[in-house]
């Protein structure tokens, strides 16, 4: 048994080395000057007015005085139309736009907004969201590329005070160093709407959401896979650089965090078998994690291999982890990545089951999966 666990954490020592060296390999855009075309901004929202005003003042600073930006309202009940409305007539920004959802839910909102515009490419994020200066600059550059259809960007937390934070940070670094190994291997299955761009010419080519409308989750990577099915994967690219950083807001409570990791992996079900393959690893690699401690209950070399195995998984995780963090200038100390480490392990099974089984509940919506 102690030979098993050792193979396991030199095999996984490999795998994270091997998504390092993928990290290391820099993909910029291959233009050399910015996409010329009309860009629209979309924010899709539902009961954001605690995040908005901060939102709408990022907004104005980065968007250029002529840059049209959407805002479309799923239902909300908190104020938050009336806050945004009041905003653009005071401001006169004549060039936003508060919609109405003409459906409901996430996808049917981004419909709306891309129904409504007539730009060449829509930029998604979401409410919560601090979007760097250049941000528009950067996530549209590859469309110079006319083959490009459409553009992922990364997505952290901001850094707030206690372990909660910076375990969100730390799983956030593991998204993002598999969502850039898979687009390196020309395997792409994950984006946030976070920060997100596309032609509309293409979503409207691939019908948008139609097909999987019923799903309440998933709206970006639903729209990545129709995209590649239908112009194939040299059309999408991620775009790792810090200026086109845009950072979300952490999670609260535990209990909020594990409700939206729940609906994010519920997701997965609903694609094809090369989509689910990273779950299912996570979900295996966790449950061996956890049985390690059986270790514990043998022999002085099952102890010392206990020892060995998790001492291992931590270094090599806080180096990597730790070192995409780092890119993105936000640094660690080592007792979160053995807290971390440990923790991650048992949330990972839990949100597995969960996701499997139960339901969910978002935005004040109650949510069954549905396949």
């Amino acid at each position: 048994m102690e030979l098993f666990y050792l193979l396991l954490i030199l095999s996984y020592v490999l795998l994270l080395w091997s998504l390092k060296q993928h990290w290391l390999e820099k993909n910029g855009s291959p233009c050399h000057r910015d996409f010329r075309g009309k860009i629209t901004v979309l924010v899709p929202f539902r009961n954001e007015a605690e995040q908005l005003p901060r939102l709408l003042l990022n907004l104005e600073e980065v968007c250029p005085d002529a840059q049209e930006v959407i805002f479309v309202d799923d239902a909300s009940t908190d104020g938050s139309a009336p806050l945004i409305s009041d905003f653009i007539e005071e401001r006169k920004q004549g060039l936003w736009v508060l919609l109405v959802n003409a459906g409901v839910g996430k996808k049917a909102a981004l419909t709306t907004g891309v129904n409504y515009t007539d730009a060449d490419v829509v930029l998604t994020t979401d409410a919560d969201c601090i979007l760097p200066d250049f941000w528009i600059d950067h996530i549209t550059k590859p469309f110079c590329d006319d083959k490009m259809q459409l553009v992922a960007g990364p997505v952290l937390t901001v850094t707030r005070d206690g372990f909660f934070s910076r375990f969100q940070q730390i799983e956030w670094a593991s998204i993002l160093l598999m969502t850039k190994y898979l687009f390196a291997i020309e395997r792409p299955v994950m984006c946030s709407g976070a920060n997100l761009a596309y032609r509309k010419s293409a979503f409207v080519a691939v019908e948008g959401y139609l097909g999987n409308e019923m799903h309440p989750s998933g709206d970006d990577e639903f729209l990545l896979e129709k995209i590649i099915q239908k112009y194939g994967v040299d059309s999408v690219t991620y775009v790792q650089a810090v200026e086109a950083l845009v950072k979300t807001q952490p999670l609260s409570t535990w209990a909020g965090f594990l409700q939206q990791r729940i609906r994010w992996a519920g997701k997965w079900r609903l694609h094809g078998p090369t989509s689910i393959f990273p779950s299912v690893m996570a979900f295996v690699l966790a449950s061996l994690e956890i049985s390690t401690l059986f270790l514990l209950s043998g022999s002085a070399g099952a102890w010392l291999t206990f020892f060995v195995f998790w001492t291992v998984k931590v270094s090599i995780e806080k180096h990597v982890l730790g070192k995409v963090l780092a890119d993105y200038q936000i640094g660690h100390s080592l007792s979160c990545f053995i807290k971390t480490g440990f923790l991650h392990s048992v949330y990972i099974i839990l949100v597995g089951v969960r996701a499997i089984f139960g339901k969910y509940s978002w935005k004040g919506r109650d949510n069954d999966f549905k396949v």
